[in-house]
């Protein structure tokens, strides 16, 4: 095509907003033409103006990236570019229907890729195809994603192996540890690694059965099995598995009442 490829954003949150329409600008030849918040708006805003892409955050309030897409209909879809924070969003499907996805933190040079291959799918493919294209994605990533995106909270996730792809149910990891873009499951004997935000996944467990006991971690309270104090003068959580997670100083007391344990003679950590 020739001329600059015409953008939408919708992403709920303003610094991974902003990171991306930085990105696209120094990438050159796109023209954002509008951003929102929520997808009911984004929805709006992408049937008021001639799109050729839009890039979706795949969980917004109102109306998911996955049912903003769905909502585009069969004849005039524009491209479309997933963003997420989660790389068990069947990446592997994105690729297949030949539909770009990004991961949050957005790296700049792979928004120059996306917007690449935007280009190239606009100049080999009409809207009706491309259409056709998002609807075989969206059909596909319902039966990928499966019940962890359904209704409740989540069952399981799917975590990168040397072999694959690899099932973890939520029941089985004793606590969540955030490191930097990651945020690692412990098992028992075992760790996985997985793309994505503890906060964005602590949203997703189930409340009743894991706590967020530290800046950095969210154990599973029925893997807790008693509480330690440390040299250093912090506190541990001692794991049935054998294993340990540390707790915050702010998060003491509402573990304590969680556990059952009385509040008075707490000890203290530098969380």
């Amino acid at each position: 095509m020739i001329g600059p490829i015409r953008a939408v954003i919708l992403e709920d949150e303003p610094l991974a907003a902003s990171r991306l329409e930085a990105a696209l600008r120094q990438t050159g030849g796109v023209e954002v033409v509008g951003s929102a918040a929520d997808g009911r708006r984004g929805l709006e805003l992408i049937r008021a103006n001639e799109v050729d892409v839009a890039f979706l955050d795949i969980r917004m309030p109102g109306l998911d990236g996955l049912e903003v897409a769905r909502r585009l209909g069969y004849t005039a879809a524009p491209a479309v570019v997933f963003v997420t924070a989660y790389d068990q969003f069947a990446i592997e499907a994105f690729r297949l229907a030949a539909v770009d996805y990004l991961l949050k933190p957005v790296e700049f040079d792979r928004v120059a890729e996306a917007v690449a291959r935007v280009r190239q799918r606009l100049d080999q493919s009409t809207a009706e195809e491309r259409a056709a294209r998002l609807q075989t994605l969206l059909a596909t990533l319902r039966d990928e994603r499966g019940p962890e995106e359904g209704e409740g909270p989540l069952r399981f996730l799917w975590v990168a192996d040397a072999r694959g792809r690899l099932r973890v149910d939520i029941d089985a990891v004793e606590w969540f540890e955030a490191e930097r873009d990651y945020v690692r499951l412990h098992t028992p004997g075992r760790a996985h690694l997985m793309r994505g935000t503890l906060q964005g996944l602590a949203e997703r467990l189930d409340p009743l059965v894991f706590l967020r006991v530290h800046r950095s971690a969210v154990v599973n309270l029925r893997a807790v099995t008693g509480l330690r104090r440390r040299l250093s003068g912090s506190t541990a959580i001692e794991l049935r598995s054998g294993g340990e997670a540390p707790v915050g100083r702010a998060y003491l007391r509402d573990l304590k009442a969680r556990i059952g344990l009385p509040a008075r003679g707490g000890g203290a950590d530098d969380d």
